[in-house]
């Protein structure tokens, strides 16, 4: 692909060369028009001299008064001839010697101008009209060699075209140097890239024009979601580790210990009671898995067809329990925020209500001018409030006896803080079972902060 410093070098390469070509033709119509008006002018006057010096012997015969003609109508061929034809007789300039001056058809009631081929195949700018006088019609015409005019203009056009090409040239070097000058900040983006991708830098700069600065903004923010996520599940792969280390454990010493014949019933008992807790934690993990599914990083998202697909996984998952989960969403409402992030916060909610639910699970959300309200409720026992400030500490749970490793609320926790939102806990008036409230800003911030694992 064209770079971008190319392609705008070659356009205004392209649209300067136009222009000088347009100058250059310009400048040399208005100049040849001007020299040709002025010549034009002088000749008129010429040819309103003849006319005061024309007159007619007794006989009809016409004449001039020699002392009012010019002497450059003396010399042959110094391209300054007239020609005056009457009824009763021609005259012409002694200039054109023994060659002949046609006239063009003149009109009467204003000059006309003609450019025309002299002797010598001189260019000749021709100046006439009809007159009357003394009561005869009289044709008049003066003319001058236009070549040595055409040639000073051809010069002047030449050293124009030279000037306009040095400067065309001094122009191309200034848009050079200007366009390096002002995509710099892109070429230290560039340049801060690989610095990015191996880890010595963890965000692009922010020193740049107000044409990049959201781009670069955009991006920050996007790394910084994706570092998040990393470090959330390399919580929890740490703490399914730490929860798989148990029971790991326990099967060791069972294998390693073969018991005796009299506990032969307790062992294997033991070993199946350990494999179904390895066997609990795995699925859990992969149940957060298919809850989060799939999709680009730091892109808005319509709350309605991703809530959809949400709840209808879940009741995938918990389809045993044939539960009842209700929606109520606003019409268009969308989260300024992650797609995997919602997903990831909305399925940790919603699959710790589905697993204390006794028939309803209920999901609300309400989008106020500056604050969108999300609300997770069940119908189960709920939380005594004693232990509320408890749930969101990672790894805590207050009932052992359900499947899980005390993350869920914790991760979610997470999520709301990096967002700068709220999460509360509490129990459902309507429902009267555990309720989680989240309050997420509407408009995030372009870079959000990183959250530490113990900001719960």
């Amino acid at each position: 692909m064209i770079s971008l410093q190319t392609r705008l070098s070659a356009s205004l390469i392209l649209v300067l060369a136009v222009l000088l070509a347009l100058a250059i033709a310009l400048g040399g119509y208005s100049l040849r028009r001007l020299a040709e008006d002025f010549v034009a002018a002088r000749l008129e006057h010429d040819l309103e001299t003849l006319l005061s010096a024309l007159e007619f012997d007794p006989h009809g015969q016409p004449r001039l008064l020699t002392d009012q003609i010019g002497i450059s109508f003396r010399q042959p061929y110094s391209g300054h001839y007239y020609r005056i034809e009457t009824p009763s007789g021609e005259l012409a300039s002694r200039s054109l010697w023994d060659a002949e001056l046609p006239l063009p058809s003149l009109s009467g009631t204003r000059f006309t101008r003609v450019f025309i081929t002299g002797p010598q195949a001189q260019r000749l700018l021709l100046v006439g009209r009809a007159f009357q006088v003394q009561g005869r019609p009289v044709r008049m015409a003066v003319t001058e060699d236009f070549t040595p005019i055409s040639a000073g203009l051809q010069r002047l056009l030449l050293e124009f075209a030279l000037i306009a090409l040095a400067l065309f040239g001094l122009l191309l070097l200034a848009q050079r140097w200007l366009v390096r000058h002002g995509l710099a900040p892109l070429e230290r983006i560039r340049r801060e890239l690989p610095r990015l991708a191996q880890g010595e830098i963890s965000a692009l700069s922010l020193e740049t024009p107000a044409e990049v600065r959201p781009l670069v903004v955009e991006l920050n923010r996007l790394l910084t979601l994706l570092d998040q996520r990393q470090r959330r599940a390399r919580h929890a792969l740490g703490n399914l580790a730490h929860a798989l280390k148990t029971p790991l454990t326990a099967l060791t010493q069972l294998a390693e210990q073969p018991p005796p014949p009299t506990e032969l019933q307790n062992w294997w008992q033991d070993l199946r009671q350990q494999l179904r807790q390895v066997r609990a934690l795995t699925e859990r993990e992969l149940k957060r898995a298919r809850i989060a599914g799939g999709g680009a990083p730091g892109l808005r998202v319509l709350l309605a067809p991703e809530i959809a697909d949400l709840v209808t996984t879940l009741q995938r998952i918990h389809r045993e329990r044939a539960l009842h989960i209700e929606t109520h969403l606003p019409p268009g409402g969308v989260f300024s925020g992650d797609r995997d992030d919602l997903l990831e916060l909305l399925g940790n909610l919603l699959d710790n209500a589905c697993q204390w639910a006794r028939t309803t699970v209920r999901l609300s959300a309400v989008l106020e001018p500056e604050i969108l309200s999300l609300r997770i409720e069940d119908d189960g026992p709920g939380c005594p409030p004693e232990h509320l400030e408890l749930l969101s500490q990672r790894g805590m749970r207050v009932d052992e006896s359900r499947a899980g490793h005390g993350l869920g609320l914790a991760i979610a926790s997470d999520i709301v803080a990096q967002y700068g939102g709220a999460l509360n806990l509490g129990r459902s008036e309507t429902l009267g079972g555990f309720l989680a409230e989240v309050h997420l800003p509407r408009s995030l911030p372009a870079t959000p902060e990183p959250v530490s694992s113990s900001q719960n």
